[in-house]
């Protein structure tokens, strides 16, 4: 136990390079809807500036107001049609008084109770947080600008309100806008007087509705494609020249914001929720933030912490983004363009590709069985399937080589073909891929995942569900890899004293590569290695297991628990990992977080279940194992007398595999990657038993 605090205790206190904060007396925040990283290049001669991309996923619906409503809460949130129709007091202040009880303010939203009821997230949030936590201090935003069209809107409006759906200043109505037949729905957005306004305005935070790029969206269905592209075009080049004179005029102290809250309809019915961000009058360079880890890349969540930090307001408001920063990069532009490329081609191709590979991997297993059914298969079908498993136990690190290049993957084929030639020793052979397979997940994450960043079994960046660190799909391997190959070294190994040092060196390792807060702590994952790689330890050391023990790896899981959240909770809000801000959210809601936590984790699993590929692949995993037990019939007792250290791993790989799919919030995923390795060698045994098994029988 010595040995475990100390070792992780050292590693995990390792800590990134803290980044400053600039402070400013003004933000203007610019919503152009729709953006795309073409229409901006030659806004690039700004300075200085910033660029990044910005996850804009929201918290569920289909309606673009979600990702309005959650750049001003800080948090994912639901969509409500019409939710940025915003009145007047005039018009509907009574009305408003009546829903709410709240005093109405000139610009209000009369349906703010039913926006709130849409609210059905699994975490706490507030709607209006960035409103709120301004208005409250007495410097309420201001808001300009108006998305009219076939209904009326303001996302300006939407994204500045306070909890209550309230405005307090600004200009949202037609006052901004020209009559134009020449521009969809005629009408266009009146640049000259929305300069004039903004440059006069004096508020901390002035938020601007760009309007035409809306209501462009919401028309071009009814456009030719040479129509589309000259109509785009015009209103692009508008657009960008207001932005070129809002930074030439504004004021010392003043930093302009340029975000894309939504993507559009074509890209956003596609999934690809990357747009571009702008930040003109701090320094060039990579917009980055806590949320993500990722220079370049940012979160809608992060703009409202943002902002406040940035004008050097407290808040108390629940956000779950970060505050973002700059680093340092020659050619921001060129890079994010590619980057995105990268991003949005994972994203289409993942689901295809992994549908393909579990597929191929369910055909093999239940092939493999029906080999082990059969009376007498022929040595060379025996030979063939298990040349084919290990093959397969090739992927997994295949896919993780493949962004860093494809003549990657032919050397790696090449040095599979010699080991199949230059080892006889399939255990051997299935040693090295698992051991090879460990050290490269691990050395990259070690060096910042940039591999595991664009594979197709890393985490999707689209989907935003995690940024850095290690994924499940990968964690789950590497449980499964990291005790298969120590199995197989204790089982082929000649040093049995040099193995006892060696083996709680690598388990602890591997643990903190998936532990560690400045590595991006997976704790479903920290849990399921405890308890596989502690039950496999005890088990290699001869000490049979019994109910103290177990009861000590759950204390282990404990005492590693509150190492990772202690090491954490030591950094700073804006650098803390998932577990950090788990603490601060139990900290701050109690025994609601907890709940919303298992809530949220029982939902993914269940839907997991139902829909994902990996549900499949999780079941045919537990039926090879559990057939293998069966055909051949001497098949255990066999495994336990000639092979007892695999047998110790195959155990130890279903513990952690088990504790992976109770703790895991996508424990289907982890569950099924994590027995992988271990069903294709229970696999490849019990087909040589059964090899061995005809010999036998030809013989006699």
């Amino acid at each position: 136990m010595r040995l475990l605090v100390t070792t992780i205790a050292l590693i995990l206190l390792l800590s990134a390079p803290k980044a400053g904060t600039a402070q400013v007396d003004q933000i203007i925040l610019v919503l152009w809807h729709g953006l795309e990283w073409e229409q901006i290049k030659d806004l690039c001669d700004l300075e200085p500036l910033a660029l990044g991309i910005m996850n804009t996923r929201s918290g569920g619906g289909s309606e673009p107001s979600a990702s309005y409503l959650s750049i001003g809460a800080g948090a994912r949130t639901v969509g409500f049609s019409g939710a940025e129709a915003f009145t007047t007091v005039e018009r509907a202040g009574d009305i408003f008084l009546l829903h709410t009880g709240k005093e109405p303010t000139p610009f209000i939203q009369p349906k703010i109770n039913l926006i709130q009821a849409a609210q059905t997230v699994n975490y706490t949030m507030k709607l209006g947080a960035l409103g709120s936590a301004l208005a409250n201090r007495g410097m309420p935003a201001r808001v300009l600008g108006s998305s009219d069209a076939e209904m009326k809107g303001s996302w300006a409006a939407l994204a500045a309100m306070d909890e209550w759906g309230r405005v307090w200043l600004g200009e949202i109505g037609d006052h901004l806008l020209t009559e134009d037949i020449t521009y969809p729905y005629g009408l266009r957005t009146d640049y000259a007087r929305l300069s004039a306004e903004v440059l006069r305005a004096g508020e901390r935070l002035v938020v601007v509705d760009l309007g035409d790029p809306f209501r462009f969206d919401q028309y071009q269905k009814f456009l030719t494609a040479e129509q589309r592209e000259k109509l785009q075009g015009r209103m692009v080049s508008e657009a960008k020249a207001f932005i070129h004179g809002l930074s030439q005029s504004r004021r010392d102290g003043t930093v302009i914001f340029v975000v894309s809250p939504h993507p559009g309809r074509e890209r956003a019915e596609l999934g690809l929720w990357l747009t571009p961000v702008l930040c003109i009058g701090l320094e060039g360079g990579l917009l980055t933030s806590g949320t993500t880890h990722w220079p370049g890349l940012i979160a809608n969540i992060d703009i409202a912490p943002t902002i406040l930090a940035l004008l050097n307001i407290d808040y108390s408001e629940p956000f779950l983004g970060r505050e973002a920063v700059i680093t340092a990069h020659p050619d921001p532009f060129s890079h994010l363009v590619k980057t995105q490329e990268r991003l949005e081609h994972v994203n289409q191709q993942r689901g295809l590709v992994l549908r393909g590979v579990i597929s191929l991997q369910i055909a093999l297993h239940g092939a493999c069985l029906i080999v082990l059914i059969i009376s007498r298969p022929s040595s060379s079908i025996i030979s063939l399937f298990q040349r084919l498993l290990t093959g397969f136990l090739v992927l997994p690190l295949a896919f993780v080589l493949l962004p860093a290049s494809f003549w990657l993957i032919l050397v790696l084929a090449a040095a599979f073909l010699f080991l199949e030639y230059a080892c006889k020793d399939l255990l051997v052979r299935v040693g090295i891929i698992a051991g090879v397979t460990t050290v490269v997940v691990a050395l990259d994450v070690l060096g910042g995942s940039w591999l595991l960043r664009f594979s197709y079994l890393g985490y999707d960046a689209i989907a935003g569900a995690r940024f850095y660190g290690i994924g499940n799909e990968l964690m789950g391997f590497l449980v499964g890899t990291t005790v298969l190959c120590l199995s197989v070294l204790w089982q082929k190994g000649t040093h049995p004293a040099h193995l006892k040092w060696l083996s709680p060196i690598l388990f602890l390792s591997v643990l903190v590569v998936i532990g560690a807060p400045s590595l991006g702590t997976n704790v479903g994952g920290a849990i399921s290695a405890v308890f596989a790689f502690g039950y496999t330890w005890l088990e290699l050391r001869g000490q049979k297991t019994h109910l103290g023990r177990l009861l000590a790896l759950c204390a282990a899981v404990v005492a590693v628990l509150a190492l990772l959240m202690l090491v954490d909770q030591g950094n700073p809000a804006g650098e803390q990992s998932h577990i950090g801000q788990t603490v601060g959210l139990i900290k701050r809601d109690g025994i609601l977080a907890i709940r919303q936590i298992i809530t949220r984790k029982l939902a993914m699993n269940l839907r997991l279940l139902r829909y994902s590929v990996w549900s499949r692949a999780l079941v045919m995993a537990i039926a090879a194992m559990g057939a293998s037990f069966i055909w051949p019939s001497t098949f255990i007792a066999w495994l336990k007398k000639d092979y007892p250290f695999i047998a110790i791993g195959m155990r130890g790989i279903a513990i952690g595999s088990l504790a992976a799919f109770i703790f895991n919030d996508s424990g289907v995923v982890a569950a099924a990657t994590c027995l992988y390795f271990a069903s294709s060698t229970q696999l490849l045994l019990a087909l040589r038993l059964k090899h061995d098994l005809n010999a036998s029988e030809s013989h006699v």
